[in-house]
Order: C-alpha cells, then sequence, then structure tokens
C-alpha cells in the first residue's frame, strides 16, 4: 500500500454547515471542521494501514520460507512511497 492511499478524502468527512442569510445581498455560511477528530482518524487509518502492509510483507517471506533482505525492504519502502528510507536502507548496508 502506498502511503497516500492512507489519507482521508474529503467524501469521508462529514461537513458541519450552516447558512445564514443577512439582508445585504450575500450569502454567508459557517463551516465547523472537527480537526483533533479528524487528525486522530487519520493518524489512525494512517497506523492501521501501515500495520496491514508489514503483516503481509512478513506473512509473504514466512510462507515463502526466504529470509528477508535489503533488497526485499528496499522494494518494500519503494512501493509504499519511502524512496529516502529504501535508500537509508541501501546505504546503511554499504
Amino acid at each position: 500500500m502506498h502511503w497516500e492511499e492512507s489519507l482521508i478524502k474529503s467524501k469521508n468527512i462529514e461537513w458541519e454547515y450552516k447558512f445564514n442569510n443577512t439582508n445585504d445581498g450575500k450569502l454567508d455560511f459557517d463551516l465547523h471542521l472537527p480537526l483533533t477528530e479528524l487528525f486522530r482518524w487519520q493518524a489512525k487509518k494512517a497506523f492501521e494501514d501501515g500495520m496491514r502492509t508489514m503483516l503481509q510483507f512478513h506473512i509473504k517471506h514466512q510462507e515463502s520460507g526466504k529470509a528477508i533482505g535489503i533488497d526485499d525492504l528496499t522494494e518494500l519502502f519503494e512501493e509504499c512511497g519511502l524512496p529516502e528510507v529504501a535508500e537509508a536502507c541501501r546505504q546503511a548496508m554499504k
């Protein structure tokens, strides 16, 4: 799973809005976002998706009986959209 897939999409947000009409010819509205809950939800979703990705990676290598190598890790990080982590792994093994 790529890290961007774990982001909350605007269609998932329950927008709370209220329209006001003051007789000035303009439409005014208030938009309230529960930011604390939104950030908590985003963090939880990202953590959940990361755990699922890592468990799938681990299970795949257990089933194949193959030891996890640095190439496997760098490939995983590249697929997850974290090329800087993949490069750090490569550099650490030199």
